[in-house]
């Protein structure tokens, strides 16, 4: 019923056996074997995804959780980056206590179902101290994953404290159903399908834009001055649209073709920071010192944990902090490329493509 329901989502299924499926000479390997499988196709098959929602029923939600332990430890951010939620079916996250512990001398399941044990304990610690599982949290010390969880009344093997451990209320769906039954919805009315459907949307429209412009608008001196300015940012934002891949850019100057058409301060304020998160990357043009609200949009975008473009004539120009942010952040979160006019910087947009915003060592060109 995704297919139908979801048409602009492409729907992919990933085949990971479980129970008696997993005895048999060659067959069984371990859950941590198995998420390093996963995490490694998230990265490379799936690197054309901007956006990726993870359904995981089961152990196979354990898996999801474990993929991305494993990316975590080995600094794959931008993959992280793309995974834009996560949605738990039944998942025993702290283990199940219905597995029989004789199962575990055969079973490589049943030793990762060890309540408490090393491998859910590890699992576990790294999301909290990593992942942040609400949208509307963002911040730069953890990354965010909007992560729910499905639970059925009648689940015989996963109790609810290990299938919604972590999430608020909210967050946590509680149905009519069995283990396998809830993953097995007979009608677009079934009560799982419709909120696991509404949850990948959330995800799917979590940011309203791909890039917050940022550029000194009541700083100019009169409106020469302001309208060479905006025809400049207009520039890069069609830069943007046509060679980096960005589709939706918020840039205030689009509505505002003069000076005397700016919004009141204070509504402007709300308006901007309200924006601000609600968009992936942040770009900020300074080709000039000014003492413009731009830098304090700057500096949010920082404690918002935003990926940040600096596109500056001199170096010098900016504060102090901000001119040594590309040094400031592990993994890196800005960089600042020095244009000595337009058409340079709108050069250097072409040549980072859609990589503009992926750091990996600090650099200044």
């Amino acid at each position: 019923m995704l297919f139908d329901d979801l048409p602009d989502v492409d729907i992919g299924l990933y085949s990971y056996d479980t129970a008696l499926r997993r005895f048999g000479l060659g067959r069984s390997i371990s859950l941590e074997d198995e998420a390093r499988v996963f995490a490694d196709i998230l990265r490379d098959e799936l690197d054309s995804y901007g956006q990726i929602v993870l359904v995981g029923h089961s152990m196979g939600g354990l898996l999801c959780k474990a993929a991305i332990c494993a990316l975590l430890e080995t600094r794959q951010d931008h993959t992280v980056e793309r995974i834009a939620g996560l949605i738990l079916m039944a998942t025993p996250q702290l283990g199940s206590m219905r597995v029989p512990g004789w199962l575990e001398a055969f079973s490589q399941d049943a030793r990762a179902l060890r309540p408490h044990g090393k491998f859910i304990d590890r699992v576990n610690t790294t999301f909290e101290d990593h992942i942040a599982l609400d949208e509307r949290i963002v911040t730069y010390r953890r990354q965010t994953i909007p992560t729910w969880s499905v639970e059925g009344v009648n689940d015989f093997w996963v109790d609810r404290l290990s299938s919604g451990i972590g999430l608020t209320s909210s967050r946590r769906k509680v149905v009519k159903g069995s283990h396998t039954s809830i993953v097995k919805p007979t009608s677009r009315n079934d009560s799982a399908y419709t909120w696991v459907k509404e949850r990948i949307e959330i995800c799917m429209t979590r940011f309203e834009h791909d890039v917050f412009v940022a550029a000194a608008m009541a700083a100019h001196e009169g409106d020469p001055a302001y309208q060479q300015s905006r025809d400049d940012v207009l520039s890069l934002v069609q830069t943007l649209r046509d060679d980096c891949g960005f589709s939706s850019i918020f840039y205030a100057g689009i509505k505002l073709p003069d000076q005397d058409s700016f919004d009141p301060k204070l509504l402007a304020l709300q308006i901007d920071l309200a924006t601000l998160r609600a968009s992936r990357y942040f770009l900020l043009y300074y080709p000039e010192r000014l003492a413009t609200s731009a830098l304090y949009e700057a500096g949010w975008a920082l404690i918002l944990g935003k990926p940040s473009l600096y596109l500056i004539r001199k170096p010098e120009d900016l504060p102090f902090l901000l001119s040594n942010a590309q040094e400031a952040f592990s993994p890196p979160l800005v960089r600042i490329l020095t244009c000595p006019d337009i058409e340079r910087a709108n050069q250097h947009l072409r040549a980072f493509g859609a990589n503009l915003f992926q750091f990996d060592p600090p650099q200044n060109l």
